[in-house]
């Protein structure tokens, strides 16, 4: 989408970018746990975090359930992963990343609707890498 285009916001395309928000988050999910197998390390998901967000509210879309991923080693979760918010901003979603080595965020800088860019940072925002296979599995050791 280029900023010359005009996007109409109203209930049903707030409630088409949630649902794009669930696939995407649920795509990624499968990424990494193609990206972990045969590995030593394992994804589970399983925990509900409700999202419901300021446009969601102006437009009386109900709040939505979404996934959130732990990463084990053997039988310890050593990361956690979390969504933060779909309407971020220059983004196109925010995923946070919890650790014992610390905090990341997975940013998706694609245009709405279109295949994720995922974006990789640590503490500096600025800098972010690509987010591969390689790039998560480095993460992890």
């Amino acid at each position: 989408m280029t900023i010359s285009e005009e996007v109409k916001v109203d209930k049903a395309h707030v409630e088409k970018r949630v649902k794009d928000w669930k696939k995407r988050i649920s795509d990624l999910y499968a990424a990494v746990k193609d990206w972990t197998r045969h590995t030593e390390y394992s994804l589970k998901t399983g925990g509900k975090l409700t999202i419901y967000e300021e446009l969601m509210a102006q437009f009386n879309v109900h709040p939505a359930q979404v996934d959130t991923a732990d990463i084990y080693k053997e039988e310890r979760i050593i990361l956690t992963i979390k969504p933060k918010g779909l309407w971020i901003i220059g983004a196109n979603g925010i995923i946070d990343i919890l650790s014992a080595k610390g905090s990341y965020i997975i940013v998706d800088i694609a245009e709405q609707f279109k295949t994720p860019k995922w974006k990789l940072f640590n503490g500096d925002k600025r800098n972010g890498v690509d987010l591969t296979k390689q790039s998560f599995l480095n993460l992890l050791k």
